[in-house]
């Protein structure tokens, strides 16, 4: 401070006692640049701080012989070409190796190798150290890895090398989300662990066999942390329909199921906004943030989220899970505080040591799927109230309720929109078919299936025009016309036994293919499902990979109460009408075969009538 006072050095020695070498010394020192470009300033005069890197003076009078500090960037100085391999070998640029990731061994065999070429003599550096200058080579390495963070760091897999490109430099391109339900972000997650269910077989047998791995598909808000809903799909890899079921579950009034495993429970404090806050059923978001998954990109997703739901859809950049850090995280909560827990989880890795057998264990403990669904429930539920550290220890709930009483509240679903059927609704047009000459009655054909109605039976004007067709995915059995003037004509059923069976779309092409490929066969009076649900209890019981998700799939269709609940009244109509078709061509069918067991006895009697020898 006394030098920029401009005082003299004489004046500078009396008060401090250094002297006018020393001060310019430490004034150079302080003005010198550091590694970073950054003027060292008072740092510099820390005791014994370098402030530059060494550098080997050759000539000077005091130098040490023995040591060899400093000759390895020497060397490198005076051949570059040398240290232009080392840097392209260790950060893999310029193809100087076929190998991914070159070990610093390999490296140093290779540094050898050029010294050797350039007539490097056997009494200079590197050649004249005990380890031929491997230790030094590493050390530069280790510097190099520190200037070519996000370089280097790829040697540690494509997952650091992105964190390491994406995250932790310049500021957040996202402001913090305040407001509940204003950013929601959706995931799925293959569930870590094997899971049996039980089924019987067309003989009347009860098996166990084990599903693969399937999925969980998520949906969180990220201003609270809430978990808004959720749902399993035992498909292979999951669709769009799987995705909207989620949607549906997270937007729907929810209730806590009953539970049959004993000692588990739901905390007091936990549950799911729509169940804890009745003010907010049917709330909805603003944005929604994806990845770039082919479901996620399907139409019936997009058309459903702009249309119904109403927001924007984020689908973020490819390959960047850390810009969906929430949900990311979420499940690896949920896995470690609960199925890497249980005897059957397959861990995080194959070499995971919580992994001992799951198969095995499934089997012996029973760990069925229908245990799984409460399990999840419940995780979930007791997530919700469980304080969270990136909300400053609230629990996702707490912080729900704060901010509604703060006034900042989501919105709800028009009340128009408000059915379940919607979510799962996609828009198609089909051309009515029907012939005068052949006296076929007009009919729409779809996925494999003809539709009528007493309506379009009697409305052969309408052959060759082109109705809009509102489907729902979920459930085939009925299609909902409109003409193309927009005025609504009414339901469509599927003809024959179609219309007896809730299927889906996957379920209804899947029994295509196999019909196409001859490896089912049903007939007018056999219900198609029935004769799908055979063929794979059959190849469960041969133990053909996937046969057990999919026949598990197939029954929780069935059997989802929630189809007849929440049918819409003129559906129920049509279907009540085709199953009353179907009752009565059954038992004419019943009569029918009956009259002709009959007409056949009185045939059989009548020829041994014929045959018969008069006695003598």
């Amino acid at each position: 401070m006394l030098y920029q006072k401009r005082m003299s050095f004489n004046e500078i020695k009396d008060v401090t006692g250094v002297g006018e070498q020393n001060l310019r010394r430490m004034v150079r020192r302080c003005i010198s640049p550091d590694e970073s470009g950054v003027v060292w300033g008072f740092r510099a005069l820390i005791p014994n701080k370098h402030v530059k890197v060494y550098r080997l003076n050759p000539f000077h009078e005091e130098r040490n012989e023995s040591r060899k500090s400093g000759e390895f960037i020497q060397l490198l100085d005076k051949h570059p070409d040398i240290k232009d391999l080392i840097d392209d070998l260790y950060l893999g640029r310029n193809r100087r190796a076929l190998e991914p990731i070159m070990k610093p061994k390999h490296i140093h065999k290779r540094f050898i190798d050029e010294c050797r070429k350039k007539g490097i003599p056997l009494s200079d550096y590197p050649f004249n150290t005990r380890h031929m200058g491997s230790k030094a080579l590493q050390r530069y390495l280790r510097r190099l890895a520190y200037d070519h963070f996000v370089s280097s760091s790829s040697r540690e897999g494509h997952d650091a090398e992105q964190r390491a490109k994406h995250t932790g430099v310049g500021e957040q391109n996202h402001p913090s989300t305040l407001t509940p339900y204003q950013k929601v972000q959706f995931d799925a997650h293959r569930i870590d662990g094997m899971f049996a269910v039980k089924l019987t077989t067309p003989d009347g047998d009860e098996i166990t066999r084990l599903l693969d791995r399937f999925w969980i598909l998520c949906l969180i808000d990220v201003a609270t942390r809430a978990v808004l809903g959720y749902s399993i799909s035992l498909m292979k890899e999951y669709n769009a329909s799987d995705v909207m079921q989620c949607i549906r579950n997270a937007v729907l009034p929810r209730q806590k199921k009953t539970l049959t495993i004993s000692g588990l429970s739901y905390d007091s404090v936990g549950g799911f906004p729509s169940d804890v806050f009745p003010d907010i059923e049917w709330a909805i978001w603003d944005v929604i943030c994806f990845d770039n998954a082919k479901a996620h990109l399907a139409n019936l997703v997009q058309d459903r989220l702009h249309c119904l739901i109403g927001c924007s859809i984020n689908m973020g950049p490819v390959d960047l899970p850390m810009r969906r850090g929430i949900i990311e995280r979420f499940f690896k909560t949920l896995e470690e505080a609960g199925f890497h827990r249980l005897p059957n989880t397959t861990g995080s890795s194959p070499d995971d040591p919580r992994r001992t057998s799951p198969q095995e264990n499934a089997l012996k403990w029973e760990i069925t799927y229908d245990h799984l669904k409460e399990l999840i429930d419940v995780m979930i539920s007791n997530y919700n109230g469980t304080p969270h550290g990136g909300i400053y220890h609230q629990t996702p709930l707490e912080l729900l309720g704060k901010r509604m009483a703060n006034g900042l509240l989501p919105r709800l679903l028009s009340e128009d929109k408000r059915s379940e059927v919607l979510f799962l609704q996609t828009t198609i047009t089909r051309v009515v078919r029907g012939s005068l000459q052949s006296g076929k009655r007009p009919y729409v054909q779809y996925e494999g299936v003809e539709y009528r109605s007493d309506k379009l039976s009697n409305s052969s004007h309408l052959i060759n025009a082109e109705l809009t067709l509102h489907v729902n995915v979920d459930d085939l059995r009925t299609l909902k016309a409109f003409l193309p003037d927009g005025s609504e004509f009414g339901y469509l059923t599927a003809a024959g036994k179609w219309a007896l069976t809730p299927h889906t779309l996957h379920m209804r092409k899947a029994i295509n293919q196999l019909v196409l490929r001859k490896l089912i066969h049903y007939t007018t009076w056999d219900d198609p499902v029935f004769a799908y649900t055979n063929y794979l209890i059959t190849k469960a019981a041969e133990k053909k990979r996937g046969a057990a998700n999919k026949i598990t799939h197939v029954n929780e269709v069935v059997n989802d109460k929630r189809k007849r609940v929440n049918e819409p009244q003129g559906q129920t109509e049509a279907l009540e009408v085709a199953e009353k078709r179907n009752e009565a061509l059954d038992k004419a069918r019943e009569l029918s075969n009956q009259e002709q067991a009959e007409m056949e006895i009185a045939r059989y009697e009548n020829m041994l009538g014929k045959f018969k020898t008069k006695s003598i």
